[in-house]
């Protein structure tokens, strides 16, 4: 019977580590995505793609991806793409459910295996290890500093510090939010450390101290000023890099209450029968109380359930704090919850004395998993471009892609071929850009070019002054979805409409 239950767990996991690189191009890109791989593009074309404070977050993403989509090229012989982008991203996911096993030598194997199973499942983490964004490779980076710092406690030697410098700068030039996770890890080491604080201080200052927390620094420091400064190529971006938390601006309309993470996790407002992941929570939540309760201190003398347990409870409550969220931030809140799922989960199994017990447990834990994993097929692939996915925000519509197959048709009957003129007059329009990233006569106005002979135009539905100017007699027009509640109005030149459909 223990056997089965094994192979049930392991097929379990297999399959959700599976679901991360199935039919990567299952779903259109989203807007961010876009914006990630056109960047991708143009470094691949040799252009200089310098990082801006105002809006794009850090650049370990990019040259990541020319090393994935490079290997990606080589093994399978296609060229940059949307699969050999996501692969990336889904690569990043599995490496990040295994990174749990690492903290099996302080929450024990029980809780470690526990805790890999809940992720390996986890519609959250599934869904968006099949999205070129930062957030996947965010939350892996973030688990192993966890863990290289931790190190760095118990060992005070310079072979950790190198780590945890490296992981930290390597953190940093992934996104601005670093912030958030190194101020949870210094608050959290510093509820640990309690009464022992002034004799830790003494040891950061003594020849040994300094030494070790400077060569952390200097490395962090380095590996972020590398990929800020595009390998020295860009000097001014390591100061933009500071300069982002002054000057990011955020778009309207991604303002959320306080409680919206916990609503994404217990999967509120969705027609879909998804129960969330309620059960990763519930059983975080006595993970919390053990953490807290009965904590055993380690090799350092400290406690890393204690220091776990704050660190979650700190990085819960800034992101649910700041205004600004979307879902995928959820996943920095969640890996922090998986882990104290698995010791939860573990700690009552081994209250449990009965045989039968410890069995029904077990049973429970593999129902919890079956019924997550069927959420997360459900989510990634029959509804993932649904309105009520919570987890698809403002993702874009299928139709858009009818309207590349239609531009690219159109394209095949035009002189110019993919240098055929396409004007877009539209305020939103990404990921047209990736998509049209082939054609090399693609002008985006916020205002219509006075003189256009373009044989296709596309116009926001909202710009009724464009629209009226649309000569009838010239032009086809039809309509397309770019995403929930975006209308595109497209314009075609009859002549070359005709060339696709000739009439009688």
């Amino acid at each position: 019977m223990r056997i089965s239950a094994y192979v049930i767990f392991g097929l379990l996991i297999w399959a959700g580590l599976f679901l991360r690189f199935f039919q990567l191009e299952e779903k259109p890109m989203h807007a961010d995505e876009a914006v990630n791989g056109v960047m991708v593009h143009r470094v691949l074309e040799g252009e200089p793609v310098t990082f801006d404070p105002t809006h794009y977050h850090g650049p370990s993403l990019r040259y990541l991806a020319l090393l994935s989509t490079g290997l990606y090229k080589v093994v399978t012989g296609e060229g940059l793409s949307e699969v050999s982008l996501r692969w990336l991203t889904a690569l990043a996911g599995v490496l990040g459910v295994f990174s749990v096993s690492l903290f099996k030598r302080w929450i024990g194997f029980r809780a470690g295996l526990a805790a890999l199973a809940l992720m390996a499942v986890s519609p959250g983490f599934i869904y968006f290890s099949r999205y070129f964004i930062h957030e996947i490779l965010f939350v892996l980076i973030t688990l192993v500093f966890l863990f290289s710092l931790w190190r760095l406690l118990e060992k005070r030697d310079l072979k950790w510090a190198l780590w945890t410098g490296g992981l930290l700068g390597l953190l940093h030039a992934t996104r601005e939010t670093a912030l958030i996770v190194l101020a949870a890890a210094g608050l959290a080491l510093i509820a640990v450390l309690g009464k022992n604080l002034n004799r830790e201080a003494r040891w950061v200052v003594s020849g040994n101290g300094s030494k070790t927390i400077g060569v952390a620094v200097l490395c962090a420091l380095g590996v972020s000023v590398l990929f800020y400064s595009a390998f020295f190529t860009q000097l001014r971006g390591p100061i933009d890099s500071v300069l982002t938390y002054f000057s990011y601006t955020i778009e309207p309309g991604h303002e959320k209450p306080f409680y919206y993470y916990l609503g994404l996790i217990l999967g509120r407002g969705t027609a879909l029968g998804y129960l969330g992941e309620g059960w990763a929570l519930l059983l975080g939540l006595l993970g919390l109380w053990v953490s807290f309760k009965h904590g055993k201190r380690g090799e350092s003398g400290y406690s890393f359930h204690t220091f776990l347990a704050v660190y979650v409870l700190l990085t819960t409550a800034s992101y649910s704090l700041i205004g600004y969220k979307t879902p995928w931030l959820a996943l920095n809140i969640l890996a922090g919850w998986m882990l104290l799922a698995g010791i939860g989960w573990a700690f009552a199994f081994e209250k449990l004395s009965a045989p039968w017990m410890r069995f029904a447990w077990g049973a429970l834990l593999i129902l919890f998993l079956g019924q997550s994993l069927y959420q997360s097929h459900l989510l990634a692939f029959r509804y993932s471009t649904h309105s009520r996915n919570p987890y698809a925000y403002s993702h874009t519509s299928p139709d858009l892609l009818q309207l590349v197959d239609r531009i690219e048709t159109l394209a095949g009957y035009h002189p110019d071929g993919l240098g055929m003129r396409i004007d877009i007059m539209a305020n939103e329009y990404w990921p047209l850009p990736w998509y049209l990233r082939n054609f090399s006569a693609v002008g985006y106005w916020e205002t219509p070019p006075p003189q256009s002979n373009a044989p296709i135009r596309i116009y926001s539905l909202s710009d009724a002054e464009g629209i009226a100017r649309i000569d009838e007699a010239s032009y086809i027009t039809e309509m397309r979805g770019l995403r929930d509640g975006v209308l595109l109005l497209v314009a075609v030149e009859k002549n070359l409409w005709e060339r696709q459909f000739p009439t009688e």
